[in-house]
Formats: structure tokens, C-alpha cells, sequence
């Protein structure tokens, strides 16, 4: 899809993000002789955007959509043939696999043991039991079954030697959905700055990563949305120069029997939603691999926990918001935000 008129207006005022995480507010200046060009397209079940304001070359969006096919060949679990299709239905066998997937895997495994569990990417025997898609129907799964897959939840069971992965529980499997986005987000800055782009933004669903700052040098400002309010309710905003704007929350994908409300994000100890006083965990960092695997590390852990985490990383800010709309920073937000 090249540079599309409706696209085109729509920037000149804001850019909504996919599951109202986001908006960019007060988009960049542009000279009289350049348009930004954008290319919206669909993977890993996300609409993706990404739009360059320093360049006309159509052929940097081309391949921007060849590495999401890639990565998306090698990364999704429900794609057959794919690196994490092959490991999950390998029985234990050992499975060889391209760089770009040791590399997610290894950053992964990382997160994994540096929250103790509350990140995990062997989850994925539990996230195959809920359904959280619009036209599905509301089913809780039974006990019984949420106790046998989470047997099967525990990161200690990937074994990852160079590019030769081996689950060493046969029933084990792996789901990379906490951090594949933002990992695919730093591929796509990595290839845009290779290419010359110095001033562009992508979006994967809400995850969004600049490039850059604007073209007049100000900073983009990225509007955190109010959990459970209007698309343009916003409770805070963040600016940024150039880095990654990542936030997980119980109202992205959810819905509700019998009054109570079942969201997306599992606790890999429980099987079921996360239940503490959080709406959601927003993580502002360098790069979108760990904002995203930090997201949702720190909805998992709660405010306490996960404000100790933020605060004894470099480069990390975090704000998390209670269900009674309260607001907790991390130490260096203000200074983030400049």
C-alpha cells in the first residue's frame, strides 16, 4: 500500500495507535517540499504502521514489510513451518533456528529469570485455553485444565545452545507475544536508520518506536490513554526524541462474565488474568524489546514490586496506573519527558 490520502489527512492532525494505547499529539512540522510517506499493513495479527517524514524513497516502506514477513515467518507460534511452530511441535527434539530467533530467545530467557517467572515465555499451554477476540465466545476454562497446562509453564525447560533450541518437557511450548512486537520494533528502526531515516515513527498495535526526533528537533509528545475511557481520553502524556512508548493493560483485549472482568495479560502462576490493583504499566526505554517484555513483567508484579524492578535499571521509566486512576512514576520520568 503506498502513501494513502485518508492516511495522509489523518496525520496532519493526530495518529491513533491500535487499541486506543496511544496518539501522537501535534505532529511534526514538514517543509513545503516533502509529504511524510506511510504503509499500513497487517502482521502478527496487528495492524502496522510506520511512517517516514525525511524521505520519499517508497522502496525503504518495501522493505520494512519484507522484514515483518520474515519475522513473522520465524516468530509466530501459530504460523506452521515457523522457528517457534517447529520447537513447540518438536516433542523435545532438538529444532535448529535462524539467528534472529536466538537472539529474541536469548533476550527473552533473560527477562525470564530476571523477574523470576513473573515473565514467561512457556506460557503458551495456558494462553492456548482463553480467547480474547472480539466475535469469540466468553468461555472460562476449567480449572482442571488451566492446573495441567501450567505443569508445562516454566522458562527452565528452554534449553538454548547458539542456534539449537530443545525443550526439555516434551508438552512444553513457547509464546513469544510479550515481547515479539517490540523486538520486531527495533529491527524496523535498525532498518530505517540504515537507510538514512532520521525523523519517522512506527506503530505495531500501540507499541510505538520513533526514530528520531521531529524534523524541527522538538521532541514527539505520546499521549498515554485513560484505561477504560474514550480513545482521546488521555491521563498523562510522554515525550521523546528518539526511543520506544510501550504500555500493557486490562483494557486492551478483555471481557466479562458475571460482572467480573478477564483480560489478557496471564499470571504464569495462577493461569488466569492478573489480579492486583493495576489498568496498566507504561515503559518508556531506548528499545522496544525491553519495553515490551518490561510491560508486561511489571503488570505481573504490581506497582511495589514493579517500581523496585524499573528503578534498578538504566535507561527505564515506567508510570503505573491503579484502578482508581492513581499514578506512580518512576524516579526519572519528569526527567524523560524534558
Amino acid at each position: 500500500m503506498n502513501r494513502h490520502p485518508l492516511l495522509h489527512a489523518l496525520l496532519s492532525i493526530c495518529i491513533s495507535f491500535m487499541a486506543g494505547i496511544a496518539f501522537l499529539l501535534a505532529a511534526p512540522l514538514q517543509s513545503e517540499a516533502a509529504d511524510p510517506i506511510s504503509r499500513m499493513n497487517f502482521f502478527f495479527d496487528t495492524v502496522i504502521t510506520i511512517t517516514i517524514y525525511d524521505s520519499q524513497d517508497e522502496t525503504i516502506l518495501d522493505d520494512c514489510n519484507k522484514l515483518m514477513a520474515r519475522y513473522e515467518s520465524l516468530l509466530s507460534r501459530t504460523v506452521e513451518g515457523s522457528d517457534i511452530w517447529n520447537i513447540n511441535h518438536s516433542e523435545g527434539k532438538s529444532v535448529v533456528i535462524s539467528d534472529e530467533t536466538a537472539d529474541i530467545l536469548e533476550k527473552a530467557l533473560h527477562y525470564c529469570t530476571l523477574s523470576d517467572g513473573a515473565f514467561d515465555i512457556t506460557i503458551a499451554p495456558v494462553v492456548s485455553l482463553w480467547d480474547f477476540h472480539e466475535d469469540s465466545e466468553r468461555i472460562i476454562p476449567e480449572e482442571n485444565l488451566v492446573r495441567e497446562a501450567l505443569s508445562h509453564v516454566d522458562y527452565h525447560i528452554v534449553n538454548l545452545d547458539g542456534n539449537t533450541v530443545t525443550l526439555s518437557d516434551p508438552a512444553g511450548a513457547i509464546d513469544l507475544g510479550a515481547i515479539a512486537k517490540g523486538y520486531i520494533s527495533d529491527g524496523l528502526r535498525d532498518l530505517l536508520l540504515s537507510r538514512g531515516v532520521n525523523s519517522a515513527l512506527i506503530d505495531l498495535g500501540g507499541n510505538i518506536m520513533s526514530v528520531g526526533s521531529k524534523q524541527d528537533g522538538s521532541p514527539w509528545r505520546i499521549g498515554i490513554r485513560k484505561p477504560f475511557a474514550g480513545m482521546s481520553d488521555l491521563i498523562d502524556i510522554a515525550q521523546i526524541r528518539s526511543g520506544s512508548v510501550i504500555t500493557s493493560g486490562s483494557y486492551e483485549r478483555y471481557f466479562i462474565v458475571d460482572d467480573v472482568l478477564y483480560h489478557h495479560i496471564l499470571d504464569p502462576t495462577t493461569g488466569f488474568p492478573v489480579k492486583n490493583e493495576l489498568t496498566s504499566v507504561t515503559i518508556l526505554s531506548e528499545n522496544g524489546t525491553d519495553g515490551d517484555a518490561l510491560s508486561t513483567t511489571c503488570f505481573v508484579l504490581g506497582t511495589e514490586k514493579g517500581l523496585e524492578l524499573i528503578e534498578s535499571l538504566d535507561g527505564i521509566e515506567a508510570l503505573f496506573i491503579s484502578e482508581d486512576g492513581q499514578k506512580k512514576y518512576s524516579s526519572g520520568w519528569d526527567s524523560t519527558a524534558d
